[in-house]
Formats: C-alpha cells, structure tokens, sequence
C-alpha cells in the first residue's frame, strides 16, 4: 500500500489482515491507532498515516488506549495475548478446571474473568468451561472403548463430579448416553460442534461456484450449504464439515480431531479457509464503483488448508478464471507417487517451511511455478486481499480497486461462471 486512498480503504475496513502493516495518527487529538481501532472513524484530513508505530511516536503522537498499538502483530503484548491463551489451553488440557473455577483460571494466568472468557470466545468460539468439558467427553469416550471400568468410575476419572452431570454433557456432545457409546463405535468419533460468525452478507453461492469445479474427490465435498474436507495439522489427521445458517450469520462448523490440542489452530485455518474475517460493507462499497454490473456483494476468498495445498493447485492447473482453469484435466491430484508430482511437492515443501514463520516474497521463489500461478496459491493460500498481477482484470480497473484487488478478481471470475452457467443451461 503506498498512497493515501489506499490506507484509507484498509482504515475503515478495519480488517484484521492489514493490522501491523500501518498506523494512523489523528492531528486533532495527538493519538496514533492500529487499523482495526475500535475508536470512530475521524475525518480522513485530520489522519497521518506511518508505516510503523515507533514513527508515528516520533512525530510526537500518543499510542491509543481502546486499541494499544504497541500490541500489534509481532510487538511483546500481541505475542504475550498469545502466550496467555497457550497457558490457558494447557491448563484446561492438564485438567485445571477439574478442581478450579473459571475465575480462578483467569486469576493464575493473571487476567481477568471477564477477558478470559472474550479470548476464548474470538479464538475458538465457545466459553473455557465448553472446551475443558469437551476434554473430558473425549476422554471418558477413549476410557469408555477401551477399558472395562464403570460408567461411574469414568466419569470421575473424567473430572466430572457427578453421573448426572456426566450423562447430560455426554448427551449434549455426542448425542448418545456413555452406555450407548460403549455398545457403538461413532463414525464421527471426535466431533465438536462449534459456531463461527461473519459479518453478513456471505455470497455463499458465488464461494459455492468457484469450489464446485475444483473440489478435489476424496479430500473434499460440497452440499447446498455446506463445505467440508480432510485435513492434516501437525501430522494428525482431522475433517470438518461447515454449514452455513444464513437467518444467523454463522457456520456450524463440525470438527473431528485426533488431538484435541489442535484445535485452536484448526478452527482459525477455517475461519481463513471461509474468509470469516472480511469486512464486506467496505468492500462491497469499493465493488459498486468499479464493479457496478457485477453480483459481488458478500464475496469472499476461497481458500484452502495452507501454502503447500495452494501451491500444488497452482501447479496441476487450478487458475482463477474459469476459461484457463485446467486442475480437471488432472486424473489424480495430490498422488506423491505421480512422477510428475512427485519433484514439486518435495521441492515446494521445503519452500512452504523456509517461509512458514516468515512474509512470502512478491516474486515467485520457485522455477515451477510463475507469477501468475505464485499469485494465485498466495491468494487460496495466504488469503490476501490485495494481490495485483492477475491477468483476468485490467490495470486501470485494479488501481481502482486498491486494497481489494483480489475481491474484484473473484467478482471477475464468478460473473465469467454466471456467464457460462447461463450458456450451458441455454443449451439444454
């Protein structure tokens, strides 16, 4: 991002994606701001932008008190609000709460009960107690299977301090009563059902478009309203299924997970894969003007499970605009036996782990793959709102649609799918 109009595009987006990247400082009350600030919107002549927090300070401004700019991505209190949820995780994993409350959770960590509580719920969508009785569900169904004890031994072995209470979230988890799990292996044997919000709308039909033609048979599958795939996560394997509730504006995201543990990071790479995060009022807004025919309100970035993903797909022919789009020509996507597979995927792995805690370069950083097809497994695979050089749109009209080129790029391509959609049904 290098001019005004563009900072404050990402400004009043106050998308998640651009925070860390600038600051805003406010001539009229001396204060400097992360992008995501909370704080209403000033008069955009009033506001300076910076491209870090210790220039703005510099330039005699104050950091924000709502949102603390010194705890953007990356600064010691951003790492320490992580620190403190992987604390939190690991006591409830130990079994804390077993014999403690949540307050008193909240008091070891050093935090609030109240702060404790809205961490949990912007990371993993439900309260500190739901995820530790989830801990305890699965491990009184792993002592259920597999050891010949009492339902009421288990249950206390499990932390529960009653049979009732046992049964009722046994109830409520899984459906079954504890008796009826120990008489049936479930196929979903370790699903959670957890809530994801957005802010509406959600074109879920435009996202239903563009993965229908590249699904890939085996690892994922597409209902009405619902997405779902395999995935693997710190080499575990895990599925998930989400269905959208429209009238709630929210996914009912079910989880199967081998390891529990993971689940703070599966549930954020869905929220990426779905873009739940996107901001559509400011988008939408930026669409109307350079987009005006287009049915692009609600869009969202399609994404997939990571990098590695994004960049196979690239690879075998997945291209955004549907004309090129040549990943069905493709007999068996994802086969490490393929011998013309094979030699990327090792080559690209390694690549994906160079970069996995550091910025992606602009430039391709692989002979096998060029700009475009780079361009497009950063888009699936990291999600970014801005990416230029996609040769679907026009120059002029992607400086028009600084800092969401990537958005109008899939409102190019959905419209080309309507098109073809219109034509096939014609032909019938």
């Amino acid at each position: 991002m290098t001019d005004n109009t563009t900072y404050q595009q990402a400004r009043l987006s106050r998308d998640a994606r651009f925070d860390g990247l600038f600051f805003t400082a406010v001539v009229s009350t001396g204060i400097y701001c992360r992008p995501i600030c909370p704080a209403p919107s000033p008069k955009e002549e009033n506001v300076r932008y910076y491209a870090s927090a210790v220039e703005a300070a510099a330039q005699g401004f104050r950091p924000c008190l709502r949102c603390r700019p010194d705890s953007a991505p990356g600064s010691p209190a951003w790492l320490g609000k992580e620190t403190t949820f992987r604390r939190a995780l690991s006591l409830i994993q130990e079994g804390y709460l077993h014999e403690h409350s949540v307050p008193e959770l909240a008091e070891r960590l050093g935090v609030s009960d109240r702060y404790l509580r809205k961490l949990f719920t912007a990371s993993l969508g439900c309260s500190p107690k739901q995820y530790a009785q989830y801990q305890q569900i699965l491990f009184a169904k792993k002592l259920l299977h597999e050891s010949q004890w009492s339902v009421a031994d288990i249950a206390f072995a499990s932390g529960f301090n009653s049979i009732r209470r046992f049964n009722d979230c046994f109830q409520q988890q899984l459906s079954l009563s504890p008796t009826q799990v120990r008489r049936k292996e479930l196929r979903s044997h370790e699903a959670m059902t957890l809530s994801m919000s957005f802010r509406p709308p959600y074109h879920w039909e435009a996202f239903k478009r563009y993965m229908a033609p590249r699904i890939v048979p085996g690892l994922e599958w597409l209902g009405e309203n619902s997405y779902g795939r395999r995935f693997t996560a710190q080499e575990q394997q895990g599925r998930f299924t989400a269905t959208l509730k429209k009238d709630k504006n929210i996914f009912e995201v079910e989880i199967e997970l081998e390891d529990p543990k993971l689940l703070y990071h599966v549930v954020n790479r869905i929220r990426h894969l779905l873009d739940l995060d996107a901001n559509p009022e400011v988008i939408d807004e930026v669409m109307r003007h350079v987009a005006p025919s287009f049915d692009a309100k609600g869009l969202r970035i399609p994404g997939c499970w990571n990098m590695e993903e994004a960049g196979l797909r690239a690879y075998l022919g997945e291209h955004i605009d549907p004309i090129k789009d040549a990943s069905l020509l493709v007999k068996e996507p994802f086969n490490k036996e393929d011998h013309e597979q094979a030699p990327f995927m090792a080559h690209w792995s390694a690549i994906c782990e160079r970069y996995k805690h550091e910025p992606w370069p602009e430039a391709s950083p692989t002979p096998y793959l060029n700009d475009e097809q780079y361009t497009y497994a950063r888009l699936r695979g990291l999600s970014l709102p801005d990416l230029a050089g996609f040769e679907i749109i026009s120059q002029k009209s992607a400086l028009s649609a600084k800092p969401w080129r990537s958005y109008l790029a899939l409102a190019v391509t959905d419209h080309l799918a309507t098109g073809n959609e219109k034509a096939i049904a014609g032909n019938e």
